[in-house]
């Protein structure tokens, strides 16, 4: 399984959860900035350049700003909420 890294000690806005994630998966500049939009490319397929199955680390998770933490937070539930419908992804989340 393809591992994706994603630093978090540089997430001080929620447009920083984002960012970190499309670039790592490549994803195209129209995609949505929302759960929903998430949802749809990482469950569904066909729009970034890489595409499940892969595990998403999140390093440095305890350094993630104020302004970040809560898309953060729900970032990691959906992505376990995707796994738990059968979708070939996982998370890791490392506090260092």
């Amino acid at each position: 399984m393809k591992q994706i890294s994603l630093d978090a000690a540089k997430w001080q806005s929620k447009n920083d959860v984002y960012s970190s994630f499309f670039q790592a998966v490549g994803a195209p500049d129209w995609h949505g900035r929302n759960l929903d939009a998430l949802n749809d490319s990482i469950a569904n397929g066909s729009i970034n350049k890489i595409e499940v199955p892969y595990r998403l680390v999140i390093k440095n998770y305890g350094n993630v700003g104020d302004g970040a933490r809560q898309m953060a937070d729900d970032f990691i539930d959906l992505i376990r909420d995707i796994a738990s419908r059968g979708c070939p992804v996982e998370i890791q989340v490392e506090s260092t």
